[in-house]
This record gives C-alpha cells, structure tokens and sequence, in this order.
C-alpha cells in the first residue's frame, strides 16, 4: 500500500499519479478488500471479546487497517513500514499506531501479534520474501498475504500497468515479475509456513471490469508455520 510519507520531491508527472491512484483507490475497491482481509483474519478468531493483535506490515497510509478496525472493531492494529515519520506527523493520533522498520527485521518481541498482513507488499520484493515471512513467523502466529498472481504475460502486463499507476508517484519500484500458485507455494514451504487457507477468487473490482481484471488475479492465503 502506498504511503504518503514517501518520495515527498515528487515529480509533475507522479503527482499526477498520485492524485489518480488516491481517486481509484479510496473508493469501493478499499472497502471491498478490507471486507475480505477483516474476514479472513475473523475466521481465525471466534469473537469472544478479546482484542486481535494485527500488524500491518508495509501499511502505506494505514487506509487498509483503519477500514478494517471499522469494520471488525476487536481487530486492534499496530502499522509499520520503511519510511521515516516526518516530524509535523509525530503527535497526530492516525500516526501513534506506527512505527518504522528497516525492511527486514520487524522491532518487536517474538508472538507479539496474533496476525501479521501482508497487503500488497510481497511482489515489490519477491527475493526478500521468504526472509520476510520467517520473520513475520516469528513476530506472529498467523501471517495474512494479499497478493496477486500471474496467469501469463496479459495479466503480468494489466498488473505492472495497475503497479505503475499505483506505485509510480510514490517512488515504489514496479515489478517484473509476479506470484504464480507454484512460485507462492514454494515461497511459503521456503519460510518453514504452511498454506492453511487460499481464497484464490478476491473480487475487488466491479464486475464490468472482470474480463479485464478478474478475481483469479487476487488472493488472500493464511500461512501458520509448519510443524516440525
């Protein structure tokens, strides 16, 4: 998820995909894929009336989260992300739920969260991805994976389009390649986790876009660690 602390010496050009990509995407695609992330991690947690410790790693504006919160409010949420928070941010009540990381190592103690997401964040940084799910592992009992997958070089291409819109103005580099079903397995047996559920069909989009975009190139996975 983008994040508005970053690349702040924007260009003409990515303003421009800024302002497009804050109009596309705060609108009924956010709320569609909170709704399918809140319900995902639900499943996981019979409401009882205990908080959920979730952390959103990569949160970009924390929008994801704070739809989720609204929708499930037990899921209580902690944000991370590689950006310096600017100091004018510091005391803003939005922003007292994040804290910065180095990109690989997540500044929290061991099981210090119930669940861990991943939202969007894995396909900018394939090669770092099992490193970084053995670290979620570690940090979380279960780890949440919004991705995408690939069906070949028309859906690789419409996903780098979507990525270069979305990503472009904030500085976030745009993929080559994406997730296929084997390459995410093999990336999760590589992290030591198991796929415990896959909803390989996320509708996110409306439906006249669905020949275009369908649901097959999203998917929310649920991983736990494998037993030993």
């Amino acid at each position: 998820m983008s994040s508005p602390i970053a690349n702040k010496n924007r260009t003409g050009i990515q303003e421009s995909l800024v302002s497009l990509h804050q109009w596309l995407a705060h609108s009924n695609r956010i709320t569609k894929l909170a709704e399918a992330i809140g319900t995902s991690i639900s499943t996981l947690f019979p409401h009882d009336g205990k908080p959920v410790r979730a952390l959103d790693v990569g949160c970009g504006d924390m929008t994801i989260a704070e739809t989720i919160a609204s929708q499930h409010p037990n899921i209580q949420w902690t944000c991370t992300d590689i950006h310096e928070l600017p100091a004018s941010l510091a005391d803003a009540e939005k922003w007292k739920k994040y804290r910065r990381f180095d990109g690989s190592t997540l500044p929290f103690p061991d099981s210090a969260f119930d669940a861990i997401l991943f939202s969007d964040v894995l396909h900018h940084c394939l090669a770092e991805a099992p490193a970084l799910l053995r670290e979620a592992a570690r940090a979380g009992r279960y780890v949440i994976v919004k991705d995408h997958f690939e069906r070949g070089l028309i859906s690789r291409s419409l996903l780098r389009l979507l990525d270069f819109v979305g990503n472009y103005g904030y500085g976030v580099s745009v993929p080559d390649r994406y997730f296929n079903p084997l390459t995410f397995a093999a990336t999760a047996a590589q992290s030591g986790l198991r796929i415990v559920s896959m909803n390989n069909a996320v509708s996110i989009y409306p439906v006249w876009l669905s020949p275009i975009l369908p649901p097959s190139l999203q998917f929310i996975a649920i991983l736990e660690k494998s037993p030993e």
